[in-house]
């Protein structure tokens, strides 16, 4: 099941934009250098012979890229060292691909199994090792029943998650003629305080080990098939899960549903790894920091406001603590993300 690329297309702002050089803040540089990004996929129902008409998804994106128009440029080294966006107008790279042989149907009837879902239908995630490489991927897929496999793929020191939510439903926006929000392209939002950091982010200390101990380890061959498994929550599930975890939980505390699924997962997977009971063991995830801050960041900026939260527990009380111990440690650890830690971190970033 092939992915066949017809065609790769350069998108470029449909007029001349400003030719800007934007500096990276702290927390773009901290972002991890490589394309993140997801799939959507739309069913074509009604046997559509223009589903998803191609030239109107990329009239509507030279459209939004004049408001977008840094992710058409490219990186590059200022004089004093500092990453910056370099606003060339050099392009958007759009794929225009097919893969032929298969329905969405018949993916669905498999299950989403990896062994059966086509490669090639997101970009890769590796930054090629060059000077410029392009910040914006996007690919454009039709399966042999017209229905379509739209990916994106971002550098991810230009935008973070939420950030290309947000450009997407602009994107959709233009395409119906409705008005956005201009983005924000100012990144000084988050520059530093010039101030000694009141705390220290033991959690990017955390990062700096898992990344050397990656990069120094020696890679032994696969020697078993990889096997995938989807796992899905539905809306009862997710209430029964948080339903779990809040047993015992003190009158005047409380856990959010996403609480109660981070613990659920942090336990089930030390559980599986049989690691020895006496080992300090990590959970480590990201938070949006927009609406922590103060004053708040708008939705429209779309650089990186995510930071990292860390928590550690020793393998007895994970295991054999109550659920709801878990789950309240979770929510301590994102409650503790406000605007003073927040920017504390912002400033032990930068030094």
């Amino acid at each position: 099941m092939p992915v066949v690329i017809k065609e790769t297309l350069y998108v470029k702002p449909s007029r001349s934009t400003k030719h800007d050089q934007i500096s990276l803040s702290i927390c773009d540089i901290f972002a991890e250098q490589y394309y993140h990004g997801f799939i959507y996929f739309f069913k074509n129902n009604l046997k559509k012979d223009n589903f998803m008409n191609i030239q109107n998804l990329l009239a509507s994106l030279e459209d939004v890229l004049n408001d977008y128009y840094p992710l058409a440029g490219t990186l590059k080294n200022s004089s004093n060292g500092r990453t910056i966006i370099n606003c060339n107008d050099r392009g958007v790279q759009f794929i225009i691909a097919e893969c032929s042989d298969i329905t969405i149907y018949q993916l669905e009837e498999k299950d989403w199994e990896h062994a059966v879902t086509p490669h090639g239908l997101r970009p890769l995630a590796i930054i090629p090792n060059n000077i410029d490489p392009i910040l914006f991927i996007i690919q454009y897929t039709t399966f042999a029943d017209g229905s379509v496999a739209f990916s994106f793929a971002i550098h991810h020191q230009i935008m973070d998650g939420f950030g290309l939510f947000t450009f997407i439903e602009n994107w959709g926006r233009r395409a119906r003629l409705e008005p956005i929000d201009p983005p924000i392209h100012d990144r000084s939002l988050l520059k530093a305080r010039d101030n000694p950091p009141t705390y220290v982010p033991f959690e990017y200390f955390v990062r700096k080990q898992i990344e050397s101990n990656f990069s120094n380890a020696q890679m032994s061959p696969v020697t078993t098939p990889v096997t995938t498994k989807i796992f899905r929550f539905n809306h009862d599930d997710l209430k029964r899960l948080r339903d779990y975890y809040s047993v015992g939980i003190p009158n005047g505390s409380w856990i959010s549903t996403n609480d109660a699924l981070v613990a659920h997962i942090w336990r089930t997977v030390i559980r599986a790894r049989n690691i020895d009971l006496n080992t300090e063991v990590f959970c480590s995830f990201s938070l949006d920091g927009r609406n922590r801050l103060n004053p708040p960041i708008a939705k429209s900026y779309y650089g990186n406001v995510n930071f990292r939260v860390c928590e550690k527990m020793l393998v007895s009380q994970l295991i054999n603590g109550s659920p709801s111990s878990v789950a309240l440690q979770i929510r301590k650890a994102v409650t503790d993300m406000n605007d003073s830690r927040i920017r504390s971190i912002i400033d032990w970033l930068e030094q």
